[in-house]
């Protein structure tokens, strides 16, 4: 793969970083007006010595975390990559071995500090807001999704700052940040997938601790990494079979208390242990209140989970686009690059620009959830403050499934156009397309299939399309600046049309077999208006924004007419 230091070499990363991202209105927030830095002059904490006093302190400490992570990445892990994916995983005795080189550059970010970056510094984290988190994990993903999985699973803990007790933050977060723990999200079962209510896994209550009895699948790295510790955020029934959601409870067991019982063989990411787990007694600690478990504590897991996934899209598109381009720069055909032959052009050059659309869709969901997280942090906010904060948890849990099903839809669209680039040598394992191509496709599967993000996002979309409702009004913020650009003006006048028209059909199994156009339709009026915003702030690059854009809404106006041919012509 391409080796460089990949922050600093990507020019459209940079420019969200440097120019288009309006650090005023996040830092403060986020940082609650430097409450951290405060307190660092008060009690000397060392947790709390480099948070920041101010916005330029905040963005300056920002860019060394992307800097070093954008080193590692790619100086060396994009070097290991194909290497480890070549070497796989070995299951011996009930023991998963990952090649050492991949264990060598998972020390390398753990020794950068980037492992925790999803806690707050308190606990020993770095304390970044969910956009500096989606722009890590876009750096990492673009070198190997297998290392980056191992790394960024410690990242789905975070959930326990928002659910767990005190004392079981302060028992656990820095444990778990000290010893390098790899984290896993229990829920699947062998005959239950995304149909969580109806999970058997049973924890019971004997002497005031939880005993685990159960087999969970599809476990993400439930193993650890050659040894090291490990935890499953696990999913149980505390309530009776027939209580559904209300009778599961949240779990925290510890890989050394439950038993590996194999690993998959998998299509792509084949350094990424995908476990059966088997407990029997597994000694569990309960995680906030019973009977919370699936309805409030794996939902807002799950959040976090769709925005790795859409900064996995995008990580991998970048791979894919620059080792597309670079190739198509360098192979000569009929006395020139291919670069300059007009139908392989026009291939790089939706690549690039969809690139963009996805990365704008990834900054943007994650700035949803910045602006209404703290709201959970214990705070006491302000009536406006409040009123504000649900207005963005409203459209964070509409645009997160939105961002998880787009940018995973669309690294395989893309992906498989950066192989067909490199023709029949894209088709071997000589160069890291092929890699990519097998990556990309689990994207769209885990964590929530493109049919399930689509069925989480219909609600949002049809109902908050009313005259006062949140999806509408937040269109209508997407759009200052860009309502009289006439292209853009018809995308939207068409989306409307394809949600009257769906909200017109009567039929309950006809508007799921539907749903898919809609969510289609808002995801590119959503990153149609995105990209005209990074457009009209540009100053560097305007002209290739501009340029960008136009060629979008037209793609937009013809997905769009489709799928209210589809919805007309049902």
């Amino acid at each position: 793969m391409i080796q460089s230091n990949y922050f600093q070499t990507n020019e459209d990363l940079r420019e969200h970083f440097e120019d288009l991202i309006d650090w005023n209105e996040i830092v403060p927030i986020y940082e609650n007006q430097f409450s951290d830095s405060k307190l660092y002059l008060e009690n000397n904490n060392p947790k709390l010595e480099y948070a920041p006093s101010n916005v330029s302190e905040a963005k300056s400490f920002y860019e060394e975390i992307l800097k070093s992570c954008g080193e590692i990445s790619g100086m060396y892990v994009s070097q290991v990559a194909s290497i480890v994916d070549s070497k796989g995983l070995k299951f011996e005795n009930g023991n998963v071995i990952h090649p050492q080189e991949m264990v060598d550059v998972v020390q390398m970010y753990h020794d950068a500090g980037l492992g925790p970056a999803a806690f707050k510094r308190k606990y020993g984290g770095l304390g970044t807001p969910s956009i500096i988190k989606a722009m890590i994990a876009e750096l990492m993903y673009r070198s190997d999704s297998s290392i980056t999985i191992a790394v960024g699973s410690m990242g789905l803990a975070a959930i326990l700052e928002v659910c767990a007790t005190e004392e079981m933050k302060n028992e656990w977060i820095p444990k778990l940040i000290s010893g390098n723990y790899t984290v896993t999200m229990g829920l699947s079962e062998p005959d239950f997938g995304s149909d969580l209510p109806n999970i058997t896994t049973k924890a019971i209550k004997k002497d005031d601790k939880w005993f685990l009895n159960g087999t969970k699948r599809f476990q993400t790295v439930a193993c650890g990494i050659n040894g090291s510790p490990g935890i499953t955020l696990t999913l149980a029934r505390t309530g009776t079979q027939e209580s559904g959601a209300r009778g599961l409870s949240f779990f925290i067991v510890e890989n050394k208390n439950y038993a590996v019982q194999g690993i998959e063989k998998k299509l792509g990411i084949k350094a990424s242990a995908t476990c059966e787990t088997v407990f029997e007694n597994s000694e569990g600690h309960l995680v906030g209140k019973e009977g919370f478990g699936l309805v409030k504590y794996v939902m807002g897991m799950l959040n976090g989970a769709r925005l790795s996934v859409s900064s996995q899209g995008t990580g991998i598109v970048t791979a894919a686009y620059e080792e597309a381009l670079k190739y198509a720069k360098e192979r000569v055909q009929f006395g020139k690059p291919i670069y300059e032959i007009p139908a392989v052009r026009r291939m790089l050059d939706r690549m690039e620009r969809e690139l963009a659309g996805m990365r704008c869709l990834m900054v943007e969901a994650a700035y949803s959830v910045d602006k209404y997280y703290w709201y959970e942090d214990g705070r006491t906010p302000t009536p406006e403050e409040t009123k504000t904060g649900k207005f963005w948890e409203k459209v964070a849990n509409t645009l997160t499934p939105i961002s998880k099903y787009y940018n995973s839809e669309m690294c395989n669209d893309l992906v498989y156009d950066g192989l067909q680039v490199l023709g029949g040598a894209g088709y071997t394992e000589d160069y890291d397309l092929s890699r990519l191509y097998r990556d990309a496709r689990i994207t769209n599967i885990y964590d929530g299939t493109t049919q399930i993000q689509v069925n989480a996002a219909i609600g949002g979309i049809t109902s908050g399309m009313s005259p006062t409702g949140t999806f509408r009004a937040y269109l209508d913020h997407l759009a200052k600046g860009s309502e009289s650009n006439p292209k853009l003006l018809e995308v939207r006048n068409l989306f409307e049309s394809i949600v009257e028209t769906y909200k017109s059909i009567e039929n309950q199994e006809t508007k799921e077999t539907f749903s898919f156009e809609v969510v289609e339709s808002a995801a590119r009026v959503v990153v149609g208006y995105l990209m005209e915003r990074a457009k009209n702030k540009s100053s560097k690059r305007k002209d290739l924004r501009t340029t960008w854009c136009k060629a979008f809404h037209a793609d937009s106006l013809a997905i769009l007419s489709a799928n209210k041919i589809r919805l007309t012509e049902r």
